[in-house]
């Protein structure tokens, strides 16, 4: 049984959530992310906490359309994200990407895209000005998502021609 407070703290939630993602979300939807958030960071409602977590999770969910809290990757993506985002220190751009690079492998990654990621995190790219490693955590999850799921392409198009082969034979 939910008590009016929780009740309350859920609803606002909801609405914080589609305010920042500017668009409204189904109550059978919502309560599919909430559960997800419950599973992946001990979302409690009543806490301190969730306002912050549901702004990050609408944020991510603005800037990519596709992103789900459930999927593969997403726990790496995340624990970069953390990963900078607790850090008090603070980095220019390519301070930043130079750290980056020890941790995931931007070899394949286009200078365009690179610049997009802080683009898409509302962080314009400027080589030699500093930014707060929290600020930058989304770039960094923005990076991994984006490695990630150009990995997950490499895999599928390599099955896509293992398929063909086989077949043709």
């Amino acid at each position: 049984m939910t008590t009016k407070k929780y009740s309350q703290k859920y609803r606002q939630l909801k609405r914080n959530y589609e305010n920042i993602c500017k668009k409204q979300i189904s109550d059978t939807s919502w309560h599919r992310l909430v559960s997800q958030l419950k599973n992946y960071f001990d979302l409690d409602i009543e806490s301190p906490k969730a306002s912050k977590i549901i702004h990050h999770i609408a944020t991510l969910k603005r800037t990519h359309r596709n992103f789900r809290v459930n999927s593969e990757n997403f726990a790496e993506c995340w624990q970069l994200f953390q990963h900078y985002y607790q850090q008090k220190t603070q980095l220019t751009c390519a301070e930043f990407l130079a750290d980056l690079m020890q941790k995931v492998d931007l070899s394949q990654v286009s200078k365009t895209s690179r610049y997009n990621w802080f683009i898409n995190a509302g962080i314009p790219y400027k080589a030699e000005k500093k930014y707060k490693a929290s600020d930058l955590a989304l770039v960094a999850f923005q990076a991994a998502k984006c490695i990630k799921s150009r990995e997950l392409k490499r895999v599928e198009n390599a099955v896509i021609t293992i398929n063909s082969l086989a077949v043709s034979k």
